[in-house]
């Protein structure tokens, strides 16, 4: 059993965000196994309520409140003054920085793990973890690399500050990976892209993301057989505030959608997941047959309400959860480009690929029309995520990991 400290950008429950399903997995797993001391960030005071029960799985606990338009500025001011990349300049450190040097000088740590690179800098003096200590970092994508891609889809100047971040985050990724004992990302790309981009000659490996099968399980809702008059239903899901999902919910509603409303009148398109930027709701209100649900009880229950499942982003990195999740309830889910990218799942076996609204729209109107197509499908990619994402798998290489950094740092 070792002492490990693990810091998050994001407090990590309860899992109804990408990066918080993989930090919740990650720190539950530990918690069974090691003493965690757990330091965080609470960006919705709702989840301050989960603070009791996150106590009670860890030997201490520490986190500072922040609120997302604060950090905003934050960011934009602090980060222009003091020639640092937005994405750190965004956290306030005293608070959690002062507690992972208390338990660090006072020998009750032995292993520190680092979701994100915000985190970094919480344990890091001129340079160097406190100590020498062992370091995993989990930079779960090469954010880096999506500051770039915003970068090349935006006008000046948001495309120029665009560009600096994404220039003065790739240099502080790179110094995480030299301090770290191994830096790890959501998909074998992402690692390979972060060598290539980095030259990075430290340990850089993929411990990929999971599905929890119990909960995004088919066999959980009656699926009786469906009236034919019933209106027809795609879902995106997803937080609604994340600026790839933004901008490929106005995307679908502006472009593919009127396409197939002409095709099929009936059919409705519901955007579940929450916070929702006024942008959705605003594209949403102009198009006919649109729903935005913004937060739902449980999103397996929308998924398996719908008849397909949509991932239209034009921006993306790493893996998908959003994608595994359709899949994982045996729907077909149409994904572009960027959203499929760290899946290996066969087109048009397992999932269907479309670029371009006229490509989208002519897929999906395909497969509202085939029935026995979309159950194919669906069963096929229920399969493919059984076989290739489920969480064990993942979490005992993340054992592997653990094990070997401090067997070597012993």
């Amino acid at each position: 059993m070792a002492r490990i400290l693990f810091l998050a950008h994001r407090i990590p429950y309860p899992p109804n965000k990408g990066d918080k399903i993989r930090s919740w997995h990650f720190f539950e797993h530990l918690a069974q196994q090691h003493d965690v001391h757990l330091g965080f960030y609470v960006d919705d005071k709702r989840d301050l309520q989960h603070i009791p029960f996150l106590e009670n799985m860890s030997a201490s606990l520490c986190f500072e409140t922040v609120s997302p338009f604060r950090q905003k500025l934050r960011g934009l001011v602090l980060g222009l003054l003091q020639q640092l990349p937005f994405t750190l300049a965004a956290y306030p450190q005293k608070r959690l920085k002062a507690y992972a040097k208390r338990l660090i000088e006072n020998d009750e740590v032995d292993l520190v793990f680092l979701f994100s690179a915000a985190t970094a800098p919480l344990v890091m003096e001129k340079d160097r973890i406190f100590k020498g200590l062992p370091v995993v970092a989990d930079l779960v994508d090469m954010d880096s690399a999506k500051w770039s891609a915003y970068a090349a889809r935006s006008r000046w100047p948001f495309s120029a500050l665009y560009r600096r971040e994404a220039r003065l985050l790739r240099a502080f990724e790179a110094e995480i990976a030299g301090v770290a004992d191994a830096t790890v990302f959501v998909t074998d790309a992402e690692a390979r892209l972060f060598r290539q981009e980095t030259d990075s000659k430290g340990r850089v490996e993929a411990v990929p993301n999971g599905v929890d099968l119990k909960m995004f399980d088919p066999d959980r809702f009656s699926a009786g057989p469906k009236n034919a008059a019933e209106e027809p239903v795609v879902i995106f899901t997803g937080a609604m505030d994340y600026r790839p999902n933004v901008e490929a919910a106005v995307w679908f509603c502006r472009h593919v959608w009127p396409q197939v409303r002409r095709a099929i009148p009936g059919a409705r398109f519901k955007i579940a997941g929450a916070p929702v930027a006024p942008r959705v709701t605003e594209e949403a209100a102009k198009a006919d047959g649109v729903e935005v649900l913004g937060y739902v009880e449980d999103m397996a229950a929308e998924i398996a309400a719908a008849d397909i499942a949509v991932a239209p982003l034009l921006t993306a990195r790493g893996l998908q959860n959003k994608v595994l999740e359709g899949m994982a309830m045996a729907k077909p889910v149409i994904a572009s480009p960027a959203a499929l990218e760290g899946i290996e799942a066969a087109p048009d076996e397992d999932i269907m690929l479309a670029d371009g609204p006229g490509d989208f729209a002519s897929r999906l109107t395909m497969l509202l029309h085939d029935s026995d197509r979309r159950t194919a499908l669906g069963a096929n990619a229920r399969r493919f995520v059984e076989a290739h994402h489920a969480w064990k798998p993942a979490l005992a290489k993340f054992d592997r990991l653990i094990a070997d950094v401090l067997e070597r740092k012993g």
